[in-house]
């Protein structure tokens, strides 16, 4: 009987060293599902509009002056990007989030998107897979911008941000364009 017990350590031991190695994979998935995530959105973006050129979490559409960022969720004492709390200089950007450092898809210009400034008309949110999502915008530039819901019939001003604004908790019910103007005049489609 004696010599069973050790048998029977040893086998326990083997036991919770297995349970605990079975542990890393799924902690680690855990860990991984944010850039999972990440890497999915970016390849359903490029699927939806090809052209853009991959950097991190980000996709830059070079010839229409927009970046998608996708920022994951975290985990409780993680790093975060420093840019994505708020808009670089001289961009508007825009939040699929009701707060601004909070997970999810940032889209940032750094053009004007104003036909009446004979500039690249409306900036169509469609192309991008966030209309309809914008929670929150921030403008870090001297320009007007506006979320509209349509270019045709009654298109409907959802919300209107001044220059070097921030706006939260925005309605997202049938945004699909934005304005971006130098004169508030402008704005109006």
């Amino acid at each position: 009987m004696l010599h069973k017990r050790p048998a029977l350590a040893l086998i326990a031991g083997a036991l919770l060293s297995a349970t605990a190695l079975a542990a890393c994979p799924a902690s680690a998935s855990v860990d991984n599902s944010g850039q999972d995530w990440v890497q999915a959105s970016i390849n359903a973006q490029l699927s939806r509009k090809p052209g853009g050129v991959v950097d991190g979490d980000s996709i830059r559409y070079a010839k229409e002056d927009i970046t998608l960022t996708y920022k994951p969720p975290t985990t409780p004492g993680t790093a975060v990007a420093q840019d994505y709390a708020g808009c670089s200089t001289n961009e508007i950007c825009l939040y699929t989030t009701s707060d601004v450092v909070a997970s999810g898809v940032r889209l940032s210009t750094g053009s004007l998107w104003c036909p009446w400034e004979n500039t690249n008309n409306l900036l169509d949110l469609r192309n991008y897979g966030i209309a309809d999502q914008v929670r929150s915008a921030d403008s870090e530039n001297g320009w007007w911008a506006e979320g509209i819901w349509s270019k045709l019939g009654v298109r409907g001003e959802q919300w209107k941000m001044n220059p070097h604004g921030i706006l939260f908790n925005l309605s997202t019910t049938n945004i699909t364009y934005l304005n971006v103007c130098i004169n508030e005049g402008d704005l109006e489609y």
